[in-house]
Formats: C-alpha cells, structure tokens, sequence
C-alpha cells in the first residue's frame, strides 16, 4: 500500500520532499520498519541478496530503481509511460557532485527515455516518448562520493522540472536534429555535439552492440534522449541558488524558431567591422583578458561573463584569426592536463573524448587586413563523430601510448630539451605541446634538472619530470575542416 496519493501532485511531491538529507541505507530501514508495522510476515526489503542487486555498481539505474520500488513503491519496468501516469509525471533519479570551489556540479546526464531509430522518423516531437517524459519530472539530486558505499550515498535536493518556453523551442529543435540524422541514414553518426539540451547518448555497456537503422544497411550504436550534464547543472544550481546571479540570455522570448540561425543573425549584424571598432562600440579595452569573447557576447546582447543558453547546453566560444585564403598562425589550445591522470583514463572517459563529442562550438573568424582584424563570418561547429572515432582516437592514444612505453628526452649542447612525443607534424587534428611560459624539467638517468619544477612541471609514470602538457587542435585541421567547409 502506497504512502501518499499517486492521483494527486501535491501529495506525491510532498511526500519525496521527505527524502531530503536520508541515506538510502535510511529509506531501506524506514521501508523495512513500515514493513513491520503493517505485517507480520518477514519484508522482502530484509533480502541482503534482494537489495545488493539494486546497489551493485555496475547496474545502471540501479539506484532510481531502488527509490521507485523501496519508497514510492512503483514496480520497476521498461514502460514509455511517466512513472506516476495518473499525473503525467516522471521520477528521476540523479547524482551531483561537489567541486574543489565549493559549486556543485551534475555528475553526468540525466538519460530519460530509448530512442528507436524506426518509430521516431514518422513521430512529431509532442507524440514523442522525449516529450511525454520531460513535460514534468520530479528529479531527485543525491550527491555522489567517490569513497562512501553507494547505500551511504544521501539526498539533498528535490526539484519539480517543467520546461520553459524558451527551453521548449531548443528542446524541439533538438529532437528534429536527432529524428533528420535518423531519416538521412545516419543514427550511427549521431553525435551529442549535435545538439543543445537534449543529446542522443550512447545506451549499452557493451560498446559492441549495434541494432539496425531504417535507411541505412549500417547499424548504430543504441542511444537515448538525454538531459546533457551541462543542462543539468544549470537546472540544479538555479534550483540549489534561485537568487543567483542570473546570466543575461540570447533569447528575450520565444518567438523564434531556429536557435542557431538566431545566433548568426545577431552578430552578422556586425560582419565587415574591424575589431577596434567593435571594441570601442561596446566599451571593450584593447588590454582585457577574453576580450574577443567579451566582443561576443556583447553583440549577443550579454553583458555577463556567459550567456545562459550557451552555459546550459555547453557552448564555447572560439574566435579564429587568420589571412584570407591561409591557414591561422596558432593551433587552438585546449587546458593543461595531468599526464599520469591521462595514462590511467580509457578513451571514452578521456577530457578530450568528451569534449569533441558533448561541446558544440560557435565559432568567430577575423580576417587579417591593413586596417586590422575584420568580422567575417560566424558558424557553429561540432567534430563530426568519424573524426572523433577514428583519428582523433588514435591520435589521442598515440600519446597515451608513449607515456606508457616511456618519453625520451635528448639534451643539446645549449641545454634545449627535445622530447620523443609526436609532434604536429606527426597528426591530423590534435597535438600537445609545453603548456608553461618556462620549460622545466627533471631526468634522473641523465643527472638533469632545469627550470621551476614545482610550478612548470608535471610528473611521468616512470617519475621523471618534464615541462607541462596541453593538447591543441592543429591550425591545418582548424583550416580544412572549419574555416574552408560551410
């Protein structure tokens, strides 16, 4: 017998709000002590071997499932329709975490229904599964740690979601995005940098498995519409800090229907001005830091430091400069990364898998002239999933490869340090170079130290030091695949 009234919306939040600060090792001994209370026969919720299945970590879901059967008391099963049907609401379930600042942070997207590639191309968006699970969801944020047992994982926020307006425009266009790949024969390129808010992730645990596609003798990964982390955050940090500071929007209403038409439209307004006009147009001084992305923003009509369309569905700025009809003097860099953090990392959970595949970036280029740096054109980008799949991982594990194996350092007669890592040259679209104004190194076979190694350096496998290390996306890659291809 359910505890609240599963017909009425009221008293089903009411009820979850009394999950805020339990354990689930508390709900597990409420529901075993209400058990009691009710009968005499011994609670299946008593089964070490019943619940161990719900807090395995390697069941998916496994977590929500508990919350759905041990609290709410909803069988768990694989319907399309909302967990509390009588109201047209979905349950989910979803872990955050704490960052070294003090913010918090989703721990990763929220994954709300299957998507099957031959029901969705003759479906419209409010007949979609997508659309009948997000019209209402009761979330429910736990905070993950790494080192506490997941049964000691506790509940601190409980949320009603409904989208907005605003959002409900971007939300459509991404289910379109998603459902035109699927009708043009590509459900195995889709990619979550296709889209804004909702991805399409990919849904098994066996990275193997394929299922058919309706217009393409090529099978697809199986993927699901999901809530991107990036969207999650924004919901839970407005949720957590409703009287933050809010973030200015590109959107002042609804009344559009392509979000990255939109977009281009606002700053094309600008095409063919240099960048000091534009910098004393919108009071932006020469010596800032950022300042193109500054420049920005300012014609988006955002005057803080992000918009909160872009902060929700991770967009980065990138500004390019270059002379027409030539490649741009600087690759594109990435942040520093830690070298024996990327040899113990698999490539699906690598920063740069991640990133090519889950950010979609604006870019923003300027030509090179004699009255200085011209706005030429805007263009919103994501790596397509073949480059990402194919050389961008092999490039990716060339280096993971050479720190595992062992970099090799040969030292000049002036003291230059040359190291074995691929180089440039050596790659298509990603290479990493020393991400410190000084080189610093430590190589104890060679009897060799130079430069501040406690700030410039970071360790190798073998404990070695060597100057720090960023990946950056080559000029020649930027040139080829972005500036060149509309």
């Amino acid at each position: 017998m359910k505890r609240y009234d599963d017909s009425d919306i009221k008293s089903i939040y009411e009820y979850a709000k009394k999950l805020k600060y339990l354990t689930f090792n508390d709900i597990l001994e409420d529901r075993v002590e209400y058990e009691k209370s009710v009968s005499e026969s011994p609670s299946m919720y008593e089964n070490e071997d019943y619940i161990a299945s719900y807090i395995n970590s390697l069941r998916k879901g496994g977590l929500g499932d508990f919350v759905e059967k041990v609290y709410f008391d909803i069988d768990n099963n694989s319907e399309s329709r909302p967990d509390f049907h009588k109201v047209n609401l979905e349950l989910k379930l979803t872990p955050f975490k704490r960052l070294k600042n003090k913010n918090v942070s989703a721990k990763e997207r929220l994954v709300i229904s299957m998507i099957n590639y031959n029901n969705i191309v003759g479906m419209d968006f409010y007949h979609s599964n997508l659309w009948h699970k997000i019209q209402q969801i009761l979330m429910i944020f736990y905070l993950w740690e790494k080192e506490v047992p997941r049964i000691d994982y506790r509940i601190f926020f409980i949320h009603m979601y409904k989208p907005s307006e605003e959002d409900l425009v971007i939300i459509k266009e991404d289910f379109q995005v998603i459902k035109n790949k699927v009708i043009d024969g590509k459900a195995h390129e889709l990619s979550e940098g296709d889209t804004y808010y909702v991805g399409a992730c990919t849904k098994s645990s066996d990275s193997s498995v394929l299922v058919s596609q309706p217009f393409s003798e090529i099978e697809a990964k199986p993927r699901a519409f999901s809530f991107k982390s990036s969207y999650m955050t924004f919901i839970l940090r407005n949720y957590i800090n409703p009287d933050r500071d809010k973030l200015d929007s590109i959107i002042k209403n609804s009344n559009f229907s392509n979000f990255e038409d939109y977009v281009i439209s606002l700053i094309s307004k600008y095409y063919n001005k240099t960048d000091t006009e534009l910098f004393e147009k919108f009071d932006i001084k020469s010596g800032a830091k950022q300042k193109y992305n500054m420049l920005v923003l300012k014609m988006l009509g955002v005057n803080t430091d992000n918009a909160e369309e872009f902060e929700k569905a991770n967009v980065e700025i990138k500004t390019i400069r270059y002379k027409l009809g030539k490649k741009p003097k600087e690759s594109m860099s990435f942040p520093e990364y830690k070298i024996n953090d990327l040899v113990k990392t698999d490539w699906e959970d690598s920063y740069i898998y991640k990133k090519f595949s889950e950010v979609k970036f604006l870019f923003v280029e300027f030509i090179e002239s004699d009255e200085g740096y011209i706005l030429h054109k805007a263009k919103f980008w994501n790596m397509p999933k073949h480059d990402i799949d194919s050389t961008l991982r092999k490039e990716w594990e060339l280096y993971k490869s050479s720190y595992v194996s062992g970099v090799e350092f040969r030292i000049s007669d002036k003291g230059i340090v040359y190291n074995s890592l691929p180089k440039a040259r050596d790659t298509k679209i990603l290479h990493s170079r020393p991400h410190a104004n000084k080189a610093a190194y430590l190589i104890k076979d060679k009897n060799f130290e130079v430069g501040d190694i406690s700030k410039d350096a970071d360790t190798l496998p073998n404990g070695d030091m060597m100057t720090k290390q960023s990946f950056w996306l080559n000029n020649t890659y930027v040139f080829d695949e972005i500036i060149n291809k509309s």
